[in-house]
């Protein structure tokens, strides 16, 4: 047995969502939608659960700045 459900949405609701995101949630939304999400949400809890360690900003541009 299923239950279907209908949601309408209107584009312009949705845009204005967006367009009220903060820049943060923004590059979050358009990881998830470029299908990269998994892959993030795999490496942050890689980096939770202490499996790797993250570079310094000073260790990621050595030699640079």
């Amino acid at each position: 047995m299923s239950i279907g459900i209908t949601v309408e949405l209107k584009v312009e609701d949705i845009a204005n969502s967006i367009k009220k995101l903060k820049q943060e949630d923004k590059e979050t939304l358009l990881l998830l939608l470029s299908g990269k999400g998994k892959e993030i949400k795999k490496r942050l809890h890689e980096i939770k659960s202490k499996k790797v360690k993250t570079l310094t900003k000073e260790e990621t541009f050595k030699g640079v700045l």
